[in-house]
């Protein structure tokens, strides 16, 4: 998986049109902030914010460590996270602290799949292992 910002266009129009009229809300990547996640579907980021840098632009930057996505509940999610997060999310915590955000935004569990992978081709999140262009479909072998 590549890491990093695509310079793809054509990815970026597609994440446009895929975030549509989704509303995004952020919480402290802490579990006291539980009760502010909802328990519905949707995607979510993992977001890291600069500080102690002076300047302005350094203070302004994000950097999206983690996209994923629930189709069950976004407050699950974000306790599997907090509690028993994987080696990259781990790694995170401990490089940004508190400085971490756990953004997100309700979709119905069948627009999900679609924008998450949206967000992980445009912004390509170090702490995700697998892209969101792979995916796999089980079946009869087809004749090449």
């Amino acid at each position: 998986m590549q890491h990093g910002w695509t310079l793809e266009k054509q990815k970026w129009d597609n994440l446009l049109i895929n975030i549509g009229k989704t509303h995004w809300s952020k919480v402290q990547f802490n579990q006291l902030y539980q009760d502010l996640v909802p328990e519905t579907p949707g995607v979510y980021a993992i977001c890291a914010r600069l500080r102690g840098f002076n300047q302005s632009l350094f203070t302004a930057l994000y950097e999206i460590i983690y996209v994923g996505r629930s189709k069950d509940s976004l407050r699950n999610r974000f306790l599997t996270h907090c509690c028993r997060p994987e080696r990259g999310v781990e790694q995170a915590k401990q490089c940004f602290d508190d400085r971490l955000e756990y953004w997100f935004t309700e979709a119905d569990s069948d627009q999900v799949a679609n924008l998450e992978t949206c967000l992980i081709e445009c912004f390509g999140p170090p702490a995700n292992r697998i892209s969101g262009t792979i995916r796999a479909k089980i079946g009869d072998p087809q004749p090449a």
